[in-house]
C-alpha cells in the first residue's frame, strides 16, 4: 500500500506540473478585451458576459476596451496575452473578415481557440421612400436598368453594414455604387432625407423609421424570418437564393490555453447564454444567443472567413 501512495503522488505531482493552476481557477480578476468603443453591441455584451462570469467564478471581470484598427490592436493584444484563461476577447466577425479585407493583420486564427459564438443577430435591408422599390425584386430591376447609379451607405469600409451589401452585390449580381460613412450614427440622417437611398441597417435602427414611414423595410438578412418583423420576408425568400447574412460576436481565448479551463469557461459562458434573462437582454439588442461548442464556433468562424475571402476578392475590396 505505501508503494502505491507513493505511485499515485508521483502520479498527481506529475499531472500538476503539466496543467498549471488549473485546479485554482481563476486565481485573479478576468479580463475581456473588447476591440470597439463602450457603449457599442461587443461591449454590452462583453460586460453582460463578464457580470456572468464573475457569479460563475467568484471573481472580479474587467472590460477593457481597445479600439481602433477596424478591431486589430485588441486582437493582437489578445494574442499576445499569457494563454491562462484569464484573458479573452470578445470580437465582432471582423475577426473572420479582416485577414482578407487588409494587406496585412497581426494575428492569425490558430492564435485562437473559440470558446463559442456568443450571439448573432440579421440587418433589415431598408431604402427611402423616393425610391420606386418597394420590393427587393424590384429594387434588383432598378439596379439592373440602372448599373452604378443607386447608391447604398454603409457605416464604413469593412463595417458589417458595407459587407452585408456587397455580399448581396455578389449573389444578386447587381452593381450598386457604396457610399461609406463615418458611422451608423452618420449615415442614418442621410439615409432617412434621402441623400442615399439604400442601406442595411440595424433592426433596432430600422424599427422606428419604419413605424414613421420614413424607411420602407424590404428585408431582413437571416435565413429565417426575424423575431419582430414576422411579415417581413429574407432577402432569399424575396429573390435573392442562398442569401444569408447575421452579425454576429465570438469569444476566444490565446489556443495555448489549457483545455481543462477552455472547457471550464466554454461551459460557463454557454450555461449563462442559455438563461432566459440574457437571452431576454440579446432580444433587446436585435440578437440572440447561440452558445455553441468550441469546435463549432471553430468550424462556424473557418467557413464565415472563407465566405468572405471569396466576396471580398470578388469584387476587389482591400484596405492597406
Amino acid at each position: 500500500m505505501p508503494v502505491f501512495i507513493r505511485l499515485l503522488a508521483g502520479i498527481c505531482l506529475l499531472w500538476s506540473s503539466f496543467c498549471p493552476g488549473q485546479s485554482t481557477f481563476p486565481s485573479q480578476p478576468i479580463h475581456i478585451i473588447v476591440p470597439y468603443p463602450a457603449g457599442g453591441p461587443n461591449d454590452v455584451l462583453a460586460r453582460m458576459l463578464g457580470d456572468q462570469l464573475s457569479s460563475a467564478f467568484s471573481q472580479q471581470s474587467v472590460i477593457e476596451n481597445r479600439a481602433g484598427g477596424g478591431g486589430n490592436i485588441a486582437t493582437e493584444l489578445a494574442a499576445r496575452a499569457k494563454p491562462d484563461g484569464h484573458t479573452l476577447v470578445l470580437p465582432a466577425m471582423a475577426y473572420a473578415v479582416n485577414p482578407s479585407l487588409y494587406n496585412k493583420v497581426p494575428y492569425r486564427f490558430s492564435d485562437f481557440t473559440p470558446l463559442t459564438i456568443v450571439a448573432k443577430g440579421p440587418l433589415v435591408l431598408a431604402v427611402h421612400p423616393s425610391l420606386a422599390a418597394r420590393s427587393v425584386a424590384e429594387l434588383l430591376a432598378l439596379a439592373r436598368a440602372r448599373p452604378g447609379a443607386i447608391d447604398y451607405g454603409s457605416g464604413g469600409n469593412g463595417s458589417s453594414l458595407h459587407l452585408a451589401a456587397e455580399l448581396f452585390k455578389y449573389q444578386a449580381a447587381v452593381n450598386l455604387n457604396h457610399v461609406p460613412y463615418k458611422g451608423t450614427n452618420d449615415l442614418v440622417p442621410d439615409l432617412i432625407g434621402g441623400r442615399v437611398p439604400v442601406a442595411f441597417i440595424s433592426p433596432l435602427i430600422a424599427d422606428g423609421h419604419v413605424k414613421a414611414q420614413r424607411l420602407r423595410a424590404l428585408a431582413v438578412t437571416s435565413p429565417r424570418r426575424a423575431t419582430g418583423w414576422p411579415d417581413l420576408p429574407t432577402v432569399a425568400e424575396a429573390g435573392v437564393k442562398g442569401y444569408e447574412f447575421d452579425a454576429w460576436y465570438a469569444l476566444l481565448v490565446p489556443a495555448a490555453t489549457p483545455t481543462a479551463i477552455v472547457d471550464r469557461l466554454s461551459r460557463a459562458v454557454t450555461q449563462a447564454l442559455r438563461a432566459p434573462e440574457v437571452q431576454g437582454k440579446l432580444a433587446s439588442l436585435g440578437v440572440e444567443a447561440v452558445a455553441n461548442s468550441p469546435q463549432e464556433a471553430a468550424a462556424y468562424i473557418a467557413a464565415e472567413a472563407k465566405k468572405w475571402e471569396t466576396v471580398l476578392r470578388a469584387a476587389n475590396i482591400r484596405i492597406d
